[in-house]
């Protein structure tokens, strides 16, 4: 209970910061908590089938990234080779590291559904499209915060520069900004817990 607690904070959290109609008043969105080996440990009543994958989406980051992720650095990803699910569902991953910012405790993973990525057709779910570029922008273990720096540059980019690009960068980028707030309060919640009850406990 208490760790879908902190995932359901988590949610809160992206509702209210959010600016898509799709995740502040449809709710198409899930936060969970994985461990440091990325599987689900918790998960918040949002929308569940998005969570059957988002820990191939944690392990990916967790292979691509073992040993030089560090303190404030978020990923994301909506590839569905890698965990995702289609591409207007984009993944943000936080790791959660102990004390001494050393060791991974957990992740937090929040997957929101943004109303358009790109595409040949508004709202990226193109009934012809023959490829992956032609329903939208692929994000793939792209680094988003790089030790507490958001890289909006650089994801402006990635969304400007495809084949079909996104039509409302502005609103991706304000969405993706709010998943990564609501993935920080799990961060403090998760971090707070292990201070309260320590980690030999938390972790058995």
């Amino acid at each position: 209970n208490l760790f879908m607690n902190v995932a359901e904070q988590t949610g809160a959290v992206l509702q209210n910061t959010s600016m898509s109609v799709n995740i502040k008043e449809r709710l198409d969105f899930s936060c969970a908590i994985f461990d440091a080996e990325g599987f689900l440990v918790a998960n918040a009543p949002h929308v569940p089938v998005h969570l059957g994958a988002m820990g191939e989406s944690v392990r990916t980051v967790l292979n691509n990234r073992r040993g030089t992720l560090k303190p404030g650095d978020v990923v994301a990803l909506n590839n569905p080779f890698n965990g995702g699910t289609h591409l207007p569902d984009v993944t943000v991953i936080t790791p959660v590291f102990d004390e001494a910012g050393r060791n991974i405790m957990f992740f937090v993973g929040s997957r929101g559904h943004h109303a358009d990525i790109g595409g040949i057709t508004p709202g990226s779910t193109p009934p012809l499209s023959r490829t992956l570029e032609e329903e939208g922008v692929v994000i793939d273990d792209f680094l988003l915060v790089d030790g507490g720096q958001f890289r909006e540059a650089e994801l402006r980019t990635l969304l400007l520069g495809a084949k079909y690009p996104a039509r409302s960068p502005d609103v991706n980028i304000a969405d993706i900004k709010a998943q990564v707030a609501a993935n920080e309060k799990g961060v403090q919640e998760l971090q707070r817990v292990v201070a309260l009850y320590g980690w030999p406990t938390v972790s058995a």
